[in-house]
């Protein structure tokens, strides 16, 4: 394994668990928002956090799904063309990462972008009951670490474009 390939797979983690725990972040405050402060991971939880949990797994699971279905598609269609794939070393190992590792964290940013949305709307429509210092540091927050997950995205991505 090339020194930028270690490069390239160790960033995609990073930018795996940065994605991750943006999502994570927005769903602890959807529920947070609807006062549910304490769940139960694996265990029953009221029906406002079974629902939002489980919509949020078919969202999730159903954009990965689809990023990689098409990743894979778009992989085979160039290599027909007698097209390379310019990162990493190219070939299959270049589509399973893409199929793997941008589908996943394109599926955790969506996600994560979308209960930022639901957050914004359910905090507009309870008005002056929510704490203005609260919203403010939570839109910032949320801000932050979405945006850090984009950017750690786009550099790996960028990364595995350069050639050596």
């Amino acid at each position: 394994m090339s020194t930028r390939t270690l490069i390239v797979v160790v960033a995609s983690m990073i930018s795996f668990l940065l994605a991750a725990k943006a999502h994570g972040r927005q769903l602890r405050l959807e529920r947070e928002l609807e006062g549910y402060h304490h769940v139960v991971f694996g265990g029953t939880n009221p029906p406002f956090v079974e629902a939002l949990w489980g919509a949020d797994r078919v969202r999730f699971w159903s954009i990965a799904a689809g990023m990689a279905v098409g990743v894979l598609g778009l992989f085979a269609l160039t290599r027909l063309r007698g097209w390379s794939w310019p990162f990493l070393e190219g070939g299959g190992g270049s589509a399973a990462w893409a199929a793997v590792w941008g589908a996943m964290v394109m599926a955790f940013l969506t996600c994560g972008l979308w209960s930022l949305l639901r957050l914004m709307r359910a905090i507009s429509e309870k008005g002056a009951a929510v704490d203005s210092e609260w919203t403010r540091a939570v839109l910032q927050g949320s801000a932050g670490w979405l945006s850090a997950a984009a950017v750690a995205m786009a550099l790996v991505v960028f990364a595995s474009l350069r050639r050596a």
